[in-house]
């Protein structure tokens, strides 16, 4: 069986650092992929902060768990990009089609619609790249077994309380409803 590859933003990246389960996804995506524009929006400018999910990815850089894409490599393939994105988002989306990447880590929603547009016009020609934010990898730790019920609950009650995480809150309430109803 090939290694899944999954390729992130800096969204999912830092939300998951910030909860301390990122280590955790190593188990399901193997290869861990993230552009060099990405690790400087994480790391460079978060250790600039003191942020420890900085620490955190840095640690998990050099270690080799995260892959560093060297921005020049990435091909600047035209997207269909109806609003404006980051460089981070854009070089994410076309590092993910460049590869073929099975997963494709990103929670703005902008972005999100972009990605969701691009691949699927790769798929008809080969890729099948799945899009998940945060939420959708936390789920699927859970449903993985890889972090307990009352773990994702916590880190959901988390992302609800923290100004440094951009996740709707309700979403993560209707989240929490859902688990408790054991529909997850």
């Amino acid at each position: 069986m090939a290694k899944i590859t999954a390729v992130s933003d800096s969204g999912p990246l830092m939300a998951l650092a910030k909860l301390g389960v990122l280590y955790r996804v190593f188990s399901i995506y193997p290869t861990f992929i993230i552009s060099e524009t990405v690790y400087h929006e994480v790391v460079t400018s978060g250790l600039v902060i003191g942020a420890r999910d900085a620490m955190d990815v840095g640690k998990f850089c050099r270690s080799g768990e995260i892959v560093i894409f060297r921005s020049g490599e990435i091909e600047e393939v035209p997207l269909d990009t109806p609003s404006e994105l980051h460089r981070g988002e854009l070089e994410t989306i076309r590092l993910a089609l460049q590869i073929s990447a099975d997963y494709l880590s990103i929670d703005d929603f902008d972005a999100r619609q972009v990605a969701e547009t691009n691949l699927q016009n790769a798929r008809k020609k080969s890729a099948a790249t799945t899009v998940k934010g945060t939420l959708g990898v936390l789920i699927e730790l859970y449903q993985r077994d890889l972090i307990s019920k009352s773990q994702l609950k916590e880190c959901l009650g988390e992302i609800k309380k923290r100004k440094d995480i951009w996740i709707s809150s309700r979403l993560c309430q209707k989240l929490i409803y859902a688990l408790e109803a054991g529909d997850l």
